[in-house]
């Protein structure tokens, strides 16, 4: 977890009015101003950007504040199951449709001894979290977070201490996890009530180990490789399939370095992103939203300057393959950080602006689909969150609804756009374009998929699409997002008051312009004849 935030407070808009028929929450009809801007998106169907990897839709819960004690487990909870699970949390969890889970950190990693939450609750060790102040109890460990992922469909993906640990430590923890022979620690599992092993496919190698002032040991590149490469050589001898993720930095001369030495048998190099907007100018969020994208085109030239794309030359003395695959981001740290209130401020309230910022991240990891391999979305429940809970209730934040709107409606294949549309022309946008777009290929069923944000707070967008063939796309339905403003939040006070609005509708004929209204969220599904 990065240690990094910026400030916003929010100023108010007017509008004109705008509605869809077929309406399938019911909410107030939204209303824009009568000016149109104007837009053009192209799409070129015959040089796709590559495939998108559903691990991109993951979330990420942390031993940090209430993201899990509090957040997803509460023992004693009315709300709770018998194992101190939120039942209302875990419904609303698996309606988001999670497709990875990041465990336990984070920066919590460094000082996290995964046998200390293992094995009879009343058995385990509570130890003073060191990282986030505090007491961590270890009731919620190891087979809690495997559970957790497989009840909300998601792959778990454990990031292993490299701060207060050993590599010893972090082989015998794979061993735990997917040990299949008479072994002491696959034991120690079938003990424990898990016969079959676990199958945990995802590891991280360490946590943000460039960072100086938490407990880390690694800030040195060269001893991070030094002590990867041993790590490395502990998991893969104990599973030869497991998929490793190289700890990147905000420092390109850092992801060189490990990626020309550790290239050949990392999957992943991660990335963190953190945002917020300036105090006053919500519309400033957007230029930060898109640093995202330029930090991926520039990890994108260090993984094609300093690693193949296929490994051939690959001792056998290491007695485990090289990766089978080439090089890709896992972005397993994203989020939007503004200043809140609980542990460390991180307990944010997210209004309907965060939402188009949430929407915009996900078009860019479509956009960069080649590149991008995994994205786990910072955090799950609480901190930093599209959940928030209270004692008695429950609620999803604004930022919520887009992560399942992605989720819901795009292909495998990322097509390319030629987009041109005006700048946003608003206080601290510094040359946001009005339109953020990405678009996706179905190869199931042959649709694809328009995705199109309009970040602007006041102005619907008249646009024309072009370059869509009418003999083989003659349906649309038409997906919306949207609120009554860009203020617009869901609060834990009315938990059943949601203020956005999904709209639906059918389209008939050739669809060639469209008006995307203010501040929304669009997906335009064109049906293939």
């Amino acid at each position: 977890m990065l240690s990094r935030r910026n400030f916003i407070t929010l100023a108010g808009r007017g509008g004109l009015s705008f509605a869809f028929a077929n309406k399938t929450v019911a909410g107030v009809i939204q209303s824009f101003d009568t000016a149109l801007l104007e837009a053009t998106i192209t799409i070129d169907f015959t040089n796709p950007e590559g495939t998108i990897d559903r691990a991109i839709y993951g979330q990420f819960i942390e031993h940090l504040g209430r993201a899990i004690n509090g957040g997803i487990f509460e023992e004693g909870s009315p709300l709770s199951n018998k194992k101190g699970v939120r039942l209302d949390v875990l419904d609303k969890i698996k309606q988001l449709h999670p497709t990875v889970m990041r465990y336990p950190g984070g920066t919590f990693t460094k000082i996290y001894h995964w046998m200390d939450g293992i094995g009879p609750l009343n058995e385990r060790r509570a130890r003073p979290n060191l990282i986030w102040g505090g007491l961590d109890t270890n009731r919620f460990g190891t087979d809690e977070a495997i559970t957790y992922s497989r009840t909300i469909g998601a792959d778990p993906y454990f990031s292993v201490n490299m701060g207060t640990g050993t590599a010893e430590e972090a082989g015998n923890w794979v061993e735990y996890c997917n040990g299949i022979q008479d072994t002491y620690y696959a034991n120690l599992r079938r003990k424990n009530g898990h016969m079959a092993p676990h199958k945990v496919k995802y590891w991280g190698l360490g946590n943000e180990e460039a960072a100086g002032p938490d407990i880390g040991r690694l800030q040195k590149v060269e001893d991070y490789v030094k002590e990867a490469w041993f790590y490395t050589k502990a998991m893969k001898l104990q599973d030869k399939s497991i998929k490793l993720i190289l700890c990147g930095a905000d420092d390109k001369a850092w992801n060189d370095h490990v990626l020309k030495e550790m290239g050949d048998v990392c999957d992943y190099i991660s990335l963190h992103c953190y945002v917020g907007a300036d105090k006053a100018k919500p519309a400033s969020l957007f230029p930060h939203v898109e640093k995202l994208e330029k930090s991926i085109l520039e990890i994108k030239q260090s993984i094609q300057a300093n690693t193949v794309v296929k490994v051939t030359d690959f001792k056998k003395w290491y007695r485990f393959p090289p990766r089978p695959n080439p090089v890709k981001i896992a972005i397993d740290e994203l989020g939007i950080w503004e200043t809140g209130t609980g542990a460390y401020d991180l307990e944010d309230l997210y209004n309907w602006n965060h939402a188009l910022g949430t929407a915009t991240f996900f078009n860019i990891m479509q956009r960069q689909a080649s590149v991008v391999g995994m994205a786990t979305w910072a955090q799950t429940v609480n901190v930093l969150a599209p959940i928030m809970t209270s004692k008695s209730a429950s609620v999803c934040q604004t930022i919520y609804y887009p992560m399942q709107f992605y989720r819901e409606h795009a292909g495998n294949i990322s097509l390319k756009c030629d987009v041109k549309t005006s700048d946003m022309q608003i206080p601290g946008s510094e040359g946001a374009k009005t339109l953020d777009v990405s678009a996706t290929l179905n190869e199931a069923d042959g649709t694809f998929t328009l995705f199109v944000v309009n970040r602007h707070p006041e102005s619907a967008v008249k646009t024309r699409l072009g370059n869509i063939d009418s003999k083989k796309y003659n349906t649309v339905k038409a997906y919306e997002l949207n609120a009554a403003s860009i203020l617009a939040i869901n609060t834990l006070e009315q938990p059943h008051k949601n203020v956005v609005v999904k709209n639906e509708k059918r389209l008939s004929g050739i669809v060639s312009e469209y008006i995307f209204p203010a501040h929304s969220i669009t997906a335009l599904v064109y049906g293939k004849v």
